[in-house]
């Protein structure tokens, strides 16, 4: 599976989590709210009109005056329109019907009397049906609101567990990966061309993987195949130099001796051992002569090397070389040169 669709499944699901949380949490919020707002608007309301009904009860004494009549009037009918539990719509016409007696200038004192005691005991029903209204509604408030949390947190738990899955498994399964590459890359650079990459379980980064082992092993053959010229050019050279009759001495940069020839052990009473890798301070300090010829700095320099009795003259040329480098200086726009040693040459005279 392609990365970019693994990011996709992972913020996709996170997102839909994140937007049913929110939906939930808005519907919930607006359950509560609108359950909050109706048990204010009929049951606490009820108990405000009862409240002031009774008010006038009990401030004023029978028969009832003609402004607290009206005043029982207004808070009576506010609670005939507002009726909404069981039981409340009769209570509240039998109200109606004691206040009628109660406001009746033909009734007895006695019989106001009873009305007013009964319009009390109603009144007091009518409160009992809203409070337990109101007790019945904050039950189911708060079942609502446990429920909400339940599933909010439930929801917390899920989106937690998707981060926890994103968090620690998205960069472990890119940056391994790049972890991988720059090691490989690293042995590459040190000319270890076995180096390979095995990545599984992303596209993106099995392509990469095959992209680099077809690098390295071309990489590989292509250094195999310039060593394979290098040697065989080199063979070539230690071949001409030795059966070259002129003695012969390489150096690197180092002044190391890098080959010497058959004629040139000869002149300096080497024998057989091959000085190869030795510095050439060292050997100068062993034969006098090879410090002459190294610290001559003559192009057309004369030696003569007194041989088996003979006196032999030698001509001494010093060739410098310098090996380009293959990239170009943009400054200067040129190639530069780097010095890579000196080679002896030893040419006997012949009279």
């Amino acid at each position: 599976m392609k990365i970019k669709k693994k990011l996709f499944w992972g913020f996709g699901l996170l997102f839909i989590v994140v937007l049913v949380f929110g939906a939930v949490s808005l519907y919930y919020i607006e359950v509560i709210s609108k359950t909050a707002s109706i048990t204010l608007k009929n049951n606490y309301q009820t108990l405000t009109f009862t409240r002031a009904m009774r008010s006038v009860l009990d401030e004023q004494d029978l028969p009832l005056n003609p402004l607290a009549t009206e005043t029982f009037d207004q808070a009576l009918k506010k609670q005939e329109n507002n009726i909404t539990e069981h039981g409340e719509r009769e209570a509240t016409s039998d109200v109606r019907n004691c206040f009628s007696v109660l406001n009746n200038p033909s009734s007895g004192l006695n019989e106001q009397r009873q009305a007013e005691k009964k319009i009390r005991s109603l009144l007091t029903t009518i409160d009992g049906l809203n409070m337990q209204a109101i007790v019945s509604k904050n039950d189911s408030t708060h079942a609502t609101i446990n429920r909400a949390a339940l599933y909010m947190g439930s929801m917390i738990v899920i989106t937690f567990f998707i981060l926890f899955i994103l968090i620690s498994g998205f960069p472990g399964f890119i940056l391994n990966p790049l972890e991988a590459l720059i090691e490989a890359l690293q042995e590459i650079s040190r000319k270890n061309y076995d180096a390979r990459l095995d990545f599984g379980g992303s596209e993106e980064f099995t392509r990469l993987a095959n992209a680099f082992n077809t690098m390295a092993l071309e990489l590989g053959a292509l250094e195999n195949a310039n060593l394979s010229k290098v040697l065989a050019a080199e063979n070539r050279v230690t071949m001409l130099i030795e059966e070259t009759p002129d003695a012969i001495i390489g150096t690197n940069e180092k002044a190391e001796v890098l080959f010497m020839n058959s004629a040139a052990k000869q002149i300096f009473n080497l024998g057989d051992h091959t000085p190869g890798g030795q510095s050439l301070h060292t050997l100068s300090g062993q034969t006098g002569l090879l410090k002459e010829i190294t610290s001559n700095k003559d192009l057309e320099h004369i030696l003569e090397i007194k041989r088996g009795g003979k006196i032999t003259r030698f001509q001494q040329k010093n060739l410098e070389i310098n090996v380009p480098n293959l990239k170009i200086d943009f400054d200067s726009l040129q190639r530069a040169t780097y010095p890579a040693g000196i080679i002896y040459l030893l040419k006997e005279i012949h009279e």
